[in-house]
């Protein structure tokens, strides 16, 4: 267990550090493709892709540069993908909210609030109809979890036994607006969810180990056929909805002070710490993690943009 949470803290350093240097070179540079950062919210897409294998599939939405790097894929394709270059994993065309590499297992991300659901369970509709064996994740927060087509769409995947786990990412804010300010007094996603046949656990999203044993527990019963799931993950976006930001005025529980103390990154570091990994060992991590993220940035920087020739490539209408 000590090498897996060594292993998860560099993958969740990796990302932190990566969307703390893009938000610096955001502010001082023109990027031309809109960002919403993952910063605060990675032991989400890290315990649960630590819950997966090679074959099984990850989708995301708006905010999935943690969803891809945590899934394995290249931070220099991302970053080059960001800044719109050939070499990006999109070659440059689709920016950071319409991001796949299917060479990690990421098979797309889209930006429209809760459309990757139906996307995501057609994934594992055809896993399962040709037996691989594996399973599909779809990345949404608690704003998109209220969108029709979720409950549409969990509806089938419980009809068919889909092996497509949901993970809701509770921010608490959908762009500035608050739970209770959308949801009436008894809203109960849990209820909401079984209700359509679909099991359903909750986990505190800044614990790393809290999401990867209840991640795993869930795509295990998926993989013997127990159907789909649903894993609402209680985590705090540090940054703004959109754009290198640190916004607090209408914040209630997440305040600077919280998201300090209950940082996942903490958590995870303090257990290693208790486990015998020196501080010098992780500080280490930490500066081999951003000279890895300066040199990835540098890197999509000098890389060429695509040739005009290829603008109508894969555009289909």
């Amino acid at each position: 267990m000590k090498t897996q949470l060594l292993e998860a803290y560099k993958k969740m350093v990796l990302i932190r550090m990566a969307e703390q240097e893009l938000a610096d070179f955001y502010m001082k540079n023109k990027i031309m493709s809109f960002v919403h950062f993952y910063v605060g919210q990675e032991a989400v897409a890290v315990g649960v892709c630590d819950a997966l294998e090679k074959d099984d599939r990850v989708l995301g939405n708006h905010r999935s540069h943690g969803h891809y790097l945590a899934k394995g894929g290249d931070l220099k394709r991302m970053v080059c993908e960001i800044l719109g270059k050939e070499y990006g994993c999109a070659k440059g065309m689709g920016g950071s909210m319409h991001m796949i590499d299917k060479s990690a297992g990421f098979i797309g991300s889209t930006p429209v609030l809760g459309s990757i659901t139906p996307i995501a369970a057609g994934a594992a509709f055809e896993q399962k109809y040709n037996k691989r064996g594996s399973v599909s994740v779809g990345f949404i927060g608690d704003g998109a979890s209220e969108e029709g087509v979720v409950s549409e769409t969990l509806n089938l995947a419980a009809l068919f036994k889909l092996p497509f786990l949901l993970v809701i990412e509770n921010n608490l804010h959908s762009v500035n607006t608050r739970l209770h300010e959308r949801r009436g007094e008894s809203h109960n996603v849990e209820k909401i969810v079984t209700g359509l046949g679909v099991k359903y656990l909750k986990v505190d999203g800044n614990d790393y180990q809290d999401v990867f044993e209840k991640a795993k527990s869930l795509v295990d019963g998926m993989r013997a056929g127990k159907g789909p799931a649903v894993l609402e993950c209680i985590t705090y976006r540090h940054m703004a909805h959109s754009a290198p930001i640190f916004d607090e005025g209408y914040r209630e529980e997440d305040v600077l002070e919280k998201r300090q103390e209950k940082d996942s990154l903490k958590k995870l570091k303090e257990s290693l710490v208790k486990s015998g990994v020196s501080d010098e060992d992780l500080n280490n991590i930490e500066k081999e993690a951003r000279a890895t993220v300066l040199e990835s940035i540098q890197f999509a920087v000098d890389a060429k943009y695509p040739p005009k020739e290829n603008l109508y490539t894969n555009l289909y209408a």
